[in-house]
């Protein structure tokens, strides 16, 4: 199946530096409400077609010459079987990294290469659904994969949304001189973004991207010190694991702070929160979770005490590690709000309640009792989260979190049952310097598994990490005073 690579975002957080843009005629009660999308709107419907069939070929032709795997081995025989219904639409086994990470990564490639080219967001969402629709149908024997098509269409906008918008922020430069230090992050972060910039020379616009949105930024070094996982089988606990040290790297991304008087939400994605994280050696693990407003519009004037967004929220989680795993796209309604309780104190919060088309979730260790690679439950659910942050500007900030995760086992045996994670994160941080704070997380999970009468237990895991917070600014992300 489609691989995927790591994600850039991590990288951009030392070169960012807000750069304000000249508006043509704002309106008069704020400077930058006034602020149009980039502009003149051109657009290229082709280019982005033919980048997809191209990076579509390139990754076949890597699996079928290459590296030789047996599902690229493709003939007129498994095409036309997919075609006339013979091989049914179905549920795949991969990897989960592969199916919950690499599938939405391939299909964010073909989503900013639309954007790049000035196609609007729910256009561009046509032409990731058609890419992937095409690999299912014609760049594999195997009968085509219904959660492959959800997790790299949904996936692929909302991840391919964030990282376009963030490449589009990065080149957004005083006097349109971009530096070197953004040009290389620019890359890494969307390289589809950055050949179609090179391609058309900058010009094209789909016209529903702000410019200079109030962004937040960090990047968090530090070091998990203790990382221990609990078993219960019945009445018998049981030590899973418990790991010492490790070295850990996580980023933070806000993009249109609704807690700005001068922002506005217009178009899908407007606003947008993306966090990701790695822990490394001994027992890896990865997050990525993106939640962005996909329908939705503002409550509160630029004089009130409480401003926040309410909607339709967009929702692409990934959470990994050897034990307890989940990942999961869908929609859902929820709120976003900042209130000022002083001068330079703030609360800040957010709940979302969403449905899952479909979710992965669970350590089942499938591999060493059976043929299946996969080592988790697939399913539709539901998911909930709900987080809380305390600021006082210049001083430190209180946050706690908690995101669950409820997860059938609806579209593959066993289907009578259910996964249910929630993860809890509590943490501390006091600024020590500008825009540099340090900090302390206790990231707390639990993981309930149901598939039968003798099946039912659970997994508890807690840990303890210390960290530096390097800021954009000063306020955590309140913006300004």
């Amino acid at each position: 199946m489609r691989g995927g690579g790591l994600l850039g975002v991590l990288c951009l957080c030392g070169t960012l530096a807000h750069a304000e843009a000249a508006p043509p005629a704002p309106e008069p009660e704020s400077p930058r409400t006034g602020l149009p999308a980039d502009a003149p709107v051109r657009r290229n419907y082709v280019v982005p077609a033919l980048e997809a069939t191209a990076l579509n070929l390139g990754i076949f032709a890597f699996h079928n010459l290459i590296s030789g795997e047996q599902f690229a081995l493709i003939s007129w025989d498994s095409v036309r079987n997919h075609l006339n219904g013979s091989d049914g639409w179905t549920f795949d086994v991969d990897h989960f990294v592969t199916n919950q990470f690499g599938h939405p990564y391939h299909g964010s490639f073909t989503f900013a290469g639309a954007r790049s080219s000035g196609v609007p967001f729910w256009q561009a969402s046509l032409y990731t659904f058609l890419a992937s629709l095409s690999w299912e149908y014609f760049a594999e024997n195997e009968p085509p994969s219904i959660n492959d098509q959800i997790t790299t269409t949904l996936g692929g906008v909302f991840l391919g949304e964030v990282l376009h918008r963030t490449y589009r922020f990065l080149m957004d430069d005083a006097g349109g001189q971009v530096s070197i230090p953004r040009r290389l992050a620019g890359v890494l972060v969307s390289p589809a973004s950055s050949l179609n910039d090179w391609i058309f020379g900058g010009e094209m616009s789909p016209g529903d991207i702000d410019r200079s949105p109030p962004l937040y930024a960090e990047l968090n070094p530090g070091v998990s010190l203790r990382t221990r996982f609990l078993e219960r089988a019945g009445d018998t606990p049981r030590l899973l694991l418990s790991q010492g040290p490790q070295v850990s790297l996580a980023g933070e991304l806000v993009y249109g702070a609704p807690g700005d008087p001068q922002w506005r939400y217009r178009h899908p994605f407007s606003y947008f929160e993306a966090r990701a994280g790695v822990t490394f050696p001994g027992v890896s693990m990865g997050n990525l979770y993106i939640r962005g407003l996909v329908v939705g519009s503002q409550y509160g004037g630029e004089t009130s005490s409480a401003r926040g967004l309410w909607g339709m929220y967009g929702l692409y989680d990934f959470g990994a590690n050897d034990i307890m795993r989940v990942s999961s796209v869908g929609v859902g309604l929820g709120t976003t709000l900042q209130a000022r309780l002083g001068q330079n104190t703030s609360l800040q919060g957010t709940a979302i309640l969403a449905g899952l088309g479909f979710a992965a979730a669970g350590s089942l260790d499938l591999e060493s009792q059976s043929e299946l690679v996969r080592d988790y439950h697939i399913g539709p659910g539901v998911q909930s989260l709900l987080e809380a942050k305390l600021v006082r500007r210049g001083l430190g900030l209180l946050r706690v979190q908690a995101r669950s995760w409820w997860v059938s086992g609806a579209y593959t045996e066993p289907r009578q049952g259910f996964e249910s994670i929630t993860y809890i994160t509590w943490e501390g941080r006091l600024r020590v310097a500008p825009r540099l704070a340090v900090g302390l997380e206790l990231p707390m999970a639990l993981r309930v598994s149901d598939f039968g009468p003798d099946s039912r237990h659970a997994i508890g895991g807690s840990g303890l990490h210390l960290n530096l917070s390097y800021m954009s600014d000063d306020g955590f992300g309140t913006g300004s005073p």
